[in-house]
Order: C-alpha cells, then sequence, then structure tokens
C-alpha cells in the first residue's frame, strides 16, 4: 500500500473534528444573568453591622494606645463582679 498525500487525510479528520465539536457545543442564544436584589431591611442590617465594626476598630486603636503609652488601667471591681456574676449563673 502506498500513501501519496498525508496531509489530504490529516485535513479530512480536523475539518470532521471541527464540525463535531461545533455541533455539539451549547448553542448560546441569550447571555444568562443573576440578580441580587437587598432589601431595605437587609440595607440597614448591612449598614448597622459596619457602623458596629468601625467603633469596634475604633475602641481597639483606643486600647492598644493606652497599652502603648501605659496608661491602660485594669478595673478589678468590675473584673470580680463579672467572676462573681459568672460563677452565681452557673451553678444555679
Amino acid at each position: 500500500m502506498r500513501i501519496n498525500d498525508t496531509k489530504y487525510g490529516l485535513y479530512s479528520y480536523q475539518n470532521q473534528q471541527n464540525r463535531t465539536n461545533i455541533s455539539t457545543s451549547p448553542k448560546k442564544t441569550m447571555a444568562a444573568t443573576d440578580d441580587v436584589k437587598i432589601s431595605t431591611r437587609g440595607r440597614e442590617i448591612s449598614q448597622s453591622m459596619m457602623s458596629e465594626q468601625t467603633q469596634r476598630q475604633n475602641r481597639i486603636q483606643e486600647l492598644k494606645h493606652q497599652i502603648e503609652t501605659g496608661t491602660y488601667t485594669v478595673d478589678s471591681n468590675k473584673i470580680a463582679q463579672k467572676i462573681v456574676d459568672f460563677w452565681s449563673s452557673n451553678t444555679k
């Protein structure tokens, strides 16, 4: 058996593959879009959370500054009261 033109067979095969890929690929007629709608209450909650987070970050920065400068003091009465409250609520 003698093969004279090998290119012809290769191109034929590639064309066949291209036709198959085109016919089996899904057709996109419309672009799919997703919509997210957040309710007014959801926006209020989000803004409140961001506000609280900002206040928390400010408080942390304030405490860090106090610790660095040595002006931070611990109120031992508050700590003692929290310990008593914790143990009295857990023993009931």
